[in-house]
């Protein structure tokens, strides 16, 4: 009989392989004194990587005043850290194939949508930016995982799935499945040795608790407001769905973090040409 621990171990089996420089990179999260060249030598290594950070770092939601040629241009003009989210952006989006019959262009949308809003709500919250927008970035990683491992049962869940709110797709999953999609990110990112900050807050955050970490509450809050992004809520709209005491529990009022809402917006704008 198949247990849910089985299927837990099946579908961080099932993951691809990702590129040497971006696990050389996602090491350096562990490390407050990362330098320079612990970003720029893996990636001096692999050209298409570099290529795909170069790529985002242009993108209009980092405001550079100039187009930048190399990862060295970067470093200097938006800073070692941001680089560093732009590399796990990029290596993670070149690492998974297409899934037929799955929208992977809304679900990468949706995974730097999150991650640049989580990254913000950390700022304002006074928590680690730089692991809020990794967390939150792979908040959905485990749906990739489930499908390449139980690809008939995640069909079922996506015709069944309407994806409004970060639950939905967690419940569907525990209803088919019996396990959902952050267990699995959790245990994807220990694989990949991130902070274990990390992991809890992909394991927890659908299904989030007064008690929780504030990394999972910031992951839940920035995916809840990433989807009524993508679906084009209206300002008044956006993150009602989130409970009042969430948001006390984050130290952050809804209204406060609405001040953002037009960063958010362009932010919107910029997922639209990364992952075209």
């Amino acid at each position: 009989m198949t247990t849910t621990v089985d299927r837990l171990v099946d579908s961080v089996r099932a993951l691809p392989s990702i590129p040497r420089a971006l696990q050389e990179v996602m090491d350096t999260l562990n490390n407050e004194e990362a330098s320079v060249s612990d970003i720029v030598d893996p990636l001096s290594r692999d050209m298409a990587l570099t290529f795909k950070v170069l790529r985002m770092a242009n993108a209009a939601h980092f405001g550079l005043q100039k187009q930048v040629a190399s990862i060295d241009d970067a470093i200097h003009l938006v800073g070692l850290n941001a680089v560093r989210t732009m590399v796990i952006s990029s290596g993670l989006m070149g690492a998974f194939d297409e899934i037929a019959g799955f929208d992977m262009k809304r679900f990468w949308r949706l995974s730097l949508l999150s991650g640049l809003i989580g990254r913000d709500i950390a700022k304002q919250c006074g928590e680690h930016p730089e692991q809020a927008y990794t967390a939150t970035l792979m908040h959905g990683l485990g749906v990739l995982a489930l499908h390449r491992a139980f690809p008939e049962e995640c069909q079922q869940i996506d015709r069944k799935c309407k994806d409004t709110t970060p639950q939905d797709r967690a419940l569907c999953e525990i209803d088919g499945i019996g396990i959902h999609h952050g267990q699995v990110g959790a245990e994807i990112a220990k694989k990949w040795n991130l902070p274990e900050t990390v992991a809890q807050a992909i394991k927890d955050y659908a299904f989030p608790q007064v008690q929780s970490s504030k990394m999972s509450l910031i992951a839940f809050v920035a995916t809840a407001f990433a989807i009524d992004l993508e679906d084009k809520k209206s300002i008044e709209e956006l993150g009602v769905g989130v409970a009042p005491h969430i948001f006390g529990s984050l130290g952050c009022a809804r209204e406060d973090l609405l001040d953002m809402v037009e960063r958010w917006v362009s932010y919107r704008n910029s997922t639209d040409l990364l992952v075209s």
